[in-house]
C-alpha cells in the first residue's frame, strides 16, 4: 500500500506566525523516576539519533534558555548528566534540528525526581519521552520503516502507554485556534501540545495509528487474549511486547479520517469503545479552549 500524501495542516496567527503545524510523534509515558529509565532513555536517543538520517538533532537546551550547537562532545555531556544528574535526580533534555521551527525534528525528554511529585496540582505527572518528526519523513521513509523505528524505540522503554501518529502541534495558549483547523474535518490528526505533556498518570492519550499499553490499563483490560475478542474487526492487529505490554496497530499507516472523502475510522472508533474509561482528558484550564468544544474533541469517536 503506498504511503498515502498528507494534508498541510498550518495555522498562522494575525501577525502570520506560524502558531500550528502537521508533524510525526512517537510519545511515551512512564510512571517511573528518571533514576529507573535513565539507562533506557539514553539508549532509545542514541537509537532515534542514528535512526532518522539524514534528519539530524542540531540543537539543544543548554539549560540557560539558550539553544546551543549539539557535537558530539555536547551530546556526551547531556548523556552523563542525564545518567547522573545530581541530588535532584531529575532530568531534562530538549534537542531540535531548528529550535525555533514549530513541527520540525524535536526531542523533548522530562525525567522526573520523584513520583508521584508532592504537589496536589502535580500529583498526575510522570516521565515523558517526546519525539517529534517532521511530516516529510513518514512520506519519504514510509510507514513500515516508522512502525519499525517505533517498535525498536519501545522495546528500549518502560512504558505504561504510548502512541505513534500524524498530529497537529501547538503551544497550549493556540490549542483552541489549532483545533479549529481539524474539526470537524479531520478526526483521524491528534492534537498535540508543542512538547512533553507529563500530566498523564497512568491514562491513554488518546486513539492513534500505533497504541502502545503497558500496565495497569492492559491488564484492566483484561490482557491481550480479551484484547482480542474485543478488537477483531480486519485491519487491527495487535502484538504481544515483553514485559506485559501489546502494540495495537489501526490499520498500515495513520489516517486522517478526512470527512471531505467519506473516511469513517472504524478501527478508531472500536479501540476508543475499548479504551473510554482509560482515556486522558484535558484538566488543565487552558484558556484557549472552550470546555465543550475540546469535550465534543475527546468524543469524536464515541458520539
Amino acid at each position: 500500500m503506498p504511503t498515502i500524501r498528507y494534508p498541510q495542516l498550518k495555522q498562522h496567527d494575525e501577525r502570520d506566525g506560524l502558531i500550528a503545524n502537521d508533524a510525526l510523534l512517537m510519545c511515551f509515558y512512564m510512571q517511573r523516576p528518571n533514576e529507573q529509565i535513565a539507562p533506557a532513555i539514553i539508549r532509545a536517543l542514541e537509537l532515534f539519533r542514528e535512526r532518522i538520517h539524514p534528519y539530524q538533532l542540531a540543537w539543544y537546551n543548554a539549560g540557560d534558555g539558550q539553544a546551543k550547537p549539539l557535537d558530539d562532545s555536547a551530546w556526551e555531556a547531556i548523556r552523563k548528566e542525564t545518567l547522573d544528574p545530581g541530588p535532584e535526580t531529575a532530568a531534562f533534555i530538549q534537542m531540535w534540528d531548528d529550535p525555533i521551527r514549530l513541527g520540525g525534528l524535536h526531542v523533548d525528554y522530562r525525567g522526573l525526581d520523584i513520583i508521584p511529585l508532592p504537589w496536589p496540582d502535580r500529583k498526575d505527572d510522570v516521565s515523558v519521552l517526546y519525539l517529534r518528526l517532521p511530516t516529510e519523513y513518514l512520506e519519504e521513509q514510509g510507514p513500515g520503516q516508522v512502525r519499525a523505528l517505533a517498535l525498536d524505540l519501545a522495546a528500549e522503554l518502560p512504558f505504561n502507554s504510548g502512541y505513534v501518529d500524524f498530529v497537529l502541534c501547538s503551544d497550549s495558549w493556540d490549542l483552541g485556534k489549532a483545533l479549529k483547523l481539524i474539526h470537524p474535518r479531520y478526526p483521524g490528526v491528534h492534537l498535540a501540545l508543542n512538547g512533553a505533556n507529563l500530566r498523564m498518570n497512568t491514562w491513554v492519550d488518546g486513539v492513534h495509528w500505533m497504541n502502545f499499553l503497558g500496565q495497569p490499563v492492559l491488564g484492566q483490560l483484561g490482557g491481550v487474549a480479551s484484547l482480542r475478542e474485543r478488537l477483531s474487526l480486519p485491519g487491527i492487529s495487535l502484538q504481544e511486547m515483553s514485559g506485559d505490554r501489546v502494540l495495537i496497530t489501526l490499520g498500515e499507516q495513520p489516517v486522517t479520517g478526512d470527512q471531505e472523502e467519506g473516511q469513517t475510522l472504524p478501527m478508531h472508533r472500536a479501540l476508543a469503545r475499548v479504551l473510554e474509561p482509560h482515556l486522558h482528558h484535558w484538566k488543565r484550564p487552558y484558556v484557549s479552549l472552550d470546555p465543550e468544544e475540546i469535550l465534543r474533541w475527546e468524543r469524536r469517536f464515541l458520539d
